[in-house]
């Protein structure tokens, strides 16, 4: 009964489409899970507020991180397997020179692969069946799907439905090979040989439609939604006849399997009886016309390996022309498909042509290619499995309130203060309500939810829940209903884009205050905030940590230096675990710890203690009334302390705790995942911003988990706010970009997001006025330490030419006069070696600005040095006569 009523509900919807399921709209909160609990492509998420800009696309909420490894390794063990199983099927074919000695072989090797296609099957079963289950969770829930949620389940359900059958049709031809006496040249063999062909085209088929889809749109007729661009969100008319060129590959393709089946089903070998069939001479040699239909079979798999190819290609240039966070979804499935997709189709073009035309008269290519290419089929049933998984559904729950959240952008620190207020009355109410719907059920449950947008009305549903509303009266008064939650005080953070550059400004001071020809000064730190009147730099020699404290009435910023000298380098390098102090376990016993060398910078000479004390010191003077106000930041090594400060501030202040705010760059991964979680609790509002390919965040590797909410910025201009394991392992490049950890890089980037929200292509909704107001209220340039990086740079969208680094001016400019001095010398017939008064920049500060300098990449910053160190021969700048 269930699964009739299943079916019936299924058909309906898929043939009915927006008709069968309502308006596109979404409403309600996001709802996404990967097999429970991890990365889904499905939800639904209410517009924000107009005076603050998401960076989630509507049709995605969030990607858990639990299984995701899991399924990375499941999927890279698979994939490992398919490539041993195709290096022995090739070197099986090379390996027997006898047709008689290979048909005599076969059994044991049928047996082999009907074992590995009973296990992947299953596992494919498996998945299918949980996406099952929830995609019918979610439609008993009456959830309202948009037109690019239908299309993600219909392609999941297209892809495991027409797999199914593949991987059904090969158990039963590999279970004839093994019962059967000498099955190899039967017409039923042929016949299950042709419809596996035929489901395996339409598979290649519908995996072009769907990488057509996800290209640019360009028909004559404009799409009225700006985030709703690509042939996907086209008419389906015109959706069809873009993909009219995967249709004519499709009907090539299908025209040579009905002539192949039409040539086996003439061609049979001669009928021999049992006894006879094991000794005879049986000939493998492909005829003529056999030979002309295995070249056109190759010329077509071909054509779709190219056009496959060039549409994964030309989507992901597509998408990199538009804002990743309004096509989140679109560009993961795209890279998706890039790195297995593109495998599957290459991998089954170089089998086929392996087997069809090296050694062509081994009855070992007539026979694997008869009773299915087994590794071909293997990797494609990956890769459906990886698309079950991504477009599983989950459930809604208060979680994904609050996840959505934090995909939310202040631009400024009032406006932040105002959003944090409304979401607390929104929390707290959207938990009463639910709370009280839990504890109601029945009727009056379903109008509560109803009224605040967990389910959309439905008359069936309506009368089911009326009916069970009547039975519940007659027997009796209902109790509290199981589901019902307890009301609970948020704790909610949110980025602030002027907090994120303050913190970066702070960062360079930590680095360069005190310097000579430093291109950042206290004084302008100083004013970022108001009430900022003192500072004072704290070092410990031992470790060469360096901290930088900022404070005024009721605001405090902590900033720590990062790696610059050997001992911090030292400091790196401890890279095992140490416990966290106190030593503590956590709800499942596993003890808190820590990177052993940024906790024995924190501890050495009680650096950790004395700084924790003066911290609590300066917050005591806050005026009554007033909201105290701590910001740590730091950049690489200076993150980990930053880290490890706030933790240990909150323990010992908790009365200050809430004013806690943590903004990292570049920072390396702190403690292990216990740590984390309780870092997570006691500082919420903690970020951990990351410039594109920056490789130490993602160190140390092992048992190491990184602190606070993951922030991806770009040079494209995209902001990626917490970012799951599974769109990171697409988006990161293996090993990283060292350059992309300099904070200059980091400058750029931000400028790149900045000048984004200009560029109707690449603008995120309520952009361009967030910047506006946030260039109101301090200098951009300066603040991120470029040049031409005003707001008239910013908003000329046009312009291609990126601001200058303040160091790499100051390098350039010491440069050019180094030069003048030399030619003017030269001309005097002096010598070239001038003293450490000239008016020219020291060697060793240039070399310091060199190192500093890489944001505008590594040709320019080798140049600039090379011509200082090498004016007038050896070491000029700086020596002495």
């Amino acid at each position: 009964m269930y699964t009739t009523r299943f079916a019936a509900v299924w058909a309906a919807w898929v043939l009915l489409g927006s008709r069968g399921v309502g308006s596109d709209r979404c409403q309600g909160g996001c709802t996404v899970g990967m097999g429970g609990r991890a990365a889904g492509l499905l939800c639904s998420a209410p517009t924000p507020p107009p005076t603050l800009t998401q960076t989630k696309n509507p049709d995605c909420y969030s990607f858990q991180n639990s299984p995701v490894f899991d399924v990375q390794v499941g999927v890279a063990l698979s994939f490992a397997l398919v490539n041993a199983f195709t290096i022995t099927i090739f070197l099986q074919k090379f390996q027997y020179s006898n047709d008689l000695q290979i048909l005599s072989q076969l059994t044991s090797w049928f047996i082999v692969q009907l074992a590995l296609v009973s296990v992947f099957f299953f596992i494919l079963l498996t998945c299918a069946a949980s996406w099952f289950q929830r995609v019918w969770k979610r439609q008993s829930a009456h959830r309202v799907w948009t037109q690019r949620q239908r299309l993600y389940v219909l392609d999941a359900a297209v892809l495991i439905s027409l797999q199914s059958l593949v991987m059904t049709l090969l158990i039963v031809s590999q279970s004839i090979a093994i019962a059967v006496p000498c099955p190899w040249f039967k017409q039923s063999v042929s016949l299950l040989s042709f419809i596996r062909w035929t489901l395996t085209n339409s598979i290649l088929a519908w995996m072009c439609v769907m990488m057509r889809g996800m290209c640019w749109y360009c028909g004559s007729v404009q799409l009225p939604d700006p985030d709703r661009q690509l042939t996907i969100d086209a008419p389906w008319r015109r959706q069809a006849w873009a993909n009219l060129p995967t249709l004519l590959i499709f009907l090539s393709t299908e025209a040579v399997v009905v002539a192949k089946l039409a040539y086996r089903w003439i061609d049979v070998q001669e009928a021999v009886g049992v006894p006879a069939c094991r000794t005879y001479p049986y000939d493998c040699t492909p005829s003529t016309g056999e030979f002309v239909i295995n070249i056109v079979t190759t010329v077509c798999l071909l054509v779709y390996a190219v056009y496959y190819i060039y549409l994964v290609v030309q989507a992901r240039a597509d998408h990199a022309k538009v804002p990743f966070t309004r096509y989140r979804v679109t560009y993961l499935y795209v890279q998706m498909h890039a790195r297995h997709g593109i495998f599957i189709v290459v991998l089954l073009l170089v089998v086929s042509t392996v087997l069809r035309f090296v050694e062509s008269k081994s009855c070992w290519s007539f026979v694997d290619i008869q009773f299915g290419l087994i590794p071909t089929q293997l990797a494609i049933t990956v890769l459906v499995c990886v698309v079950s998984i991504l477009t599983a559904p989950c459930s809604d729950s208060m979680d994904n309130l609050k996840q959505r959240w934090l995909m939310e952008v202040a631009w400024s620190e009032p406006q932040r203060e105002e959003a944090l207020a409304d979401r607390h009355i929104e929390f707290l109410s959207r938990q009463g309500e639910e709370a009280a719907a839990a504890a109601e059920g029945g009727m009056l449950g379903t109008l509560r939810r109803m009224s605040i947008g967990l389910v959309r009305p439905s008359m069936s549903h309506m009368a089911e829940q009326a009916q069970g509303a009547l039975r519940q009266a007659m027997g009796g008064t209902a109790g509290n209903a199981p589901g019902a939650t307890p009301i609970s005080e948020p704790r909610l953070a949110m980025l602030c884009m002027e907090t994120l550059l303050k913190s970066l400004y702070f960062c360079k001071l930590a680095y360069r205050l005190e310097t000579p020809d430093s291109p950042v000064s206290i004084e302008h730190g100083l004013s970022l905030y108001p009430d900022l009147q003192h500072h004072e730099l704290l070092l410990e020699p031992a470790t060469d940590t360096r901290v930088l404290l900022v404070w005024g009435r009721s605001t405090l910023v902590v900033a720590f230096r990062g790696t610059v000298t050997r001992k911090n380098v030292l400091t790196d390098l401890e890279a095992w675990s140490t416990p966290h102090l106190p030593s503590r376990k956590n709800a499942y016993g596993r003890t808190l710890r820590v990177h052993a060398g940024f906790y024995r910078a924190w501890r050495t000479a009680d650096l950790g203690d004395r700084l924790v004390s003066r911290l609590a010191q300066l917050l005591e003077g806050c005026p009554h009334g007033a909201r105290p106000r701590a910001l740590f930041t730091g950049h690489s090594l200076g993150g980990a302390l930053a880290v490890l400060a706030s933790i240990e501030f909150v323990r010992r202040a908790p009365q200050y705790a809430a004013g806690v705010s943590v903004y990292t760059f570049g920072s390396p991964r702190v403690g292990n995942g216990p740590f984390a979680t309780e870092h997570r609790a006691a500082v919420p509002d903690c970020w951990s911003v990351i410039n594109n390919q920056d490789p130490i965040p993602r160190i140390p590797k092992g048992w190491f988990h990184g602190a606070g909410h993951r922030v991806v910025v770009t040079p494209r201009g995209d902001l990626i706010i917490k970012p799951s394991t599974l769109e990171l392992s697409v988006i990161f490049k293996s090993g990283g970009v060292a350059a992309h950890h300099r904070l200059p890089n980091y400058s750029l980037s931000l400028f790149s997001l900045f000048r984004a929200q200009f560029d109707a292509a690449k603008k995120m909704e309520g952009g361009a006025l967030g910047v506006t107001i946030l260039a109101g209220r301090l200098d951009v340039g300066q603040t991120l330490v470029l040049r031409y990086a005003g707001l008239r740079e910013i908003m000329d969208a046009r312009e291609r030419r990126m601001p200058m680094p303040v160091e790499v001016y100051q390098l350039r400019k010491a440069r050019k006069r180094a030069i003048a001095c030399v030619e003017e010398r030269a001309i005097s017939g002096t010598s070239t070696t001038f003293s450490q008064d000239d008016s020219i920049i020291s060697e060793q500060t240039a070399l310091e600005l060199a190192k500093q300098a890489g944001a505008v990449g590594e040709e320019d910053v080798l140049g600039d040095t090379s011509v200082v160190r090498d004016l007038g021969g050896k070491r000029v700048l700086g020596t002495q006569e």
